[in-house]
């Protein structure tokens, strides 16, 4: 038997690893979801809009995103959304207007004021970028011609950002499930933003779509990394979160940073039978 005096050293040894493995996870818990933007619009869908900022927060996140100010089911104000947001000590990594589709010349007008809108927005959410699609497919329009118009546009929102130091992203979508669009995969979004030629319009690259559409992902982002300024991922098939499908997060995530990315990695997927506190814990088992 053991001494009552080796049984208190023992169970005073035992009381301290266990704390210090309590500091340990809740460090670790915080640390490791720092480097991510939680996506409002994907994630706690059980709960109206307005009450995914706390839960964001509860579930420990610092950094969100999400889609447009007012569409589905948010309906609100910038400044409503920034209120929420700085009650709750989060931080906006991007958000997504709705935009024309300004591969067709005629919505050139719409395209810029919409341009001026969501600079407008992003002074009032303290955010510095924001996502651009407006690439669905226009009929009657050669594939040729639309590239054309769509890079047209883009040289006409570039001075209006680069004046208000904002960042336009060009977000490229897939074919699998991403029906009628423009910009599909890497190609040709990527020579299409070098040759806009702005440091203010640049790539979302979202590895679910560029695993559907181009597949060798860790290659085809060093290629393309000079002109990346966010990133999303969610893993294929399902777009649930990482552990749930065939990409392998953890190597990517490394070769994301090892590239030199040091932005928020946005969490664009829908949890996996909609449990958060799961995907969380799937999120912090890659660090």
């Amino acid at each position: 038997m053991s001494s009552p005096s080796r049984r208190l050293i023992l169970g005073a040894a035992a009381t301290g690893l266990a704390a210090q493995a309590a500091n340990a996870k809740s460090r670790n818990f915080s640390e490791g979801l720092s480097g991510y933007a939680v996506n409002l619009d994907t994630w706690f869908k059980q709960v109206p809009f307005e009450q995914r900022f706390a839960l964001a927060k509860k579930l420990g996140f610092t950094s969100i995103e999400y889609w447009t100010v007012g569409r589905n089911n948010t309906g609100g104000r910038a400044e409503t959304w920034r209120k929420l947001a700085d009650d709750n000590g989060l931080s906006l990594a991007q958000f997504a207007p709705t935009w024309p589709n300004f591969a067709d010349p005629a919505k050139i007008p719409e395209l810029l004021k919409v341009t001026q809108q969501a600079i407008a927005d992003a002074r009032v959410l303290n955010c510095a970028q924001f996502t651009v699609t407006g690439h669905a497919l226009v009929n009657g329009m050669s594939r040729e011609a639309q590239l054309a118009e769509y890079t047209a546009g883009l040289m006409r929102m570039a001075p209006l950002l680069e004046a208000a130091d904002v960042t336009a992203l060009v977000e490229p979508f897939n074919r699998v499930n991403h029906l009628n669009h423009l910009l599909n995969g890497s190609q040709p979004a990527l020579p299409m933003v070098r040759a806009v030629n702005s440091p203010r319009v640049k790539l979302l690259w979202d590895f679910y779509h560029m695993q559907l559409e181009d597949g060798d992902l860790i290659e085809k982002f060093n290629a393309g990394f000079d002109q990346v300024a966010h990133v999303q991922i969610g893993d294929v098939p399902g777009r649930h979160q990482p552990g749930t499908g065939e990409i392998n997060h953890a190597n990517l995530l490394r070769a994301v940073r090892a590239a030199g990315y040091r932005g928020k990695i946005g969490l664009e997927f829908m949890p996996l039978d909609q449990n958060d506190s799961r995907a969380v814990d799937d999120m912090l088992a890659l660090t």
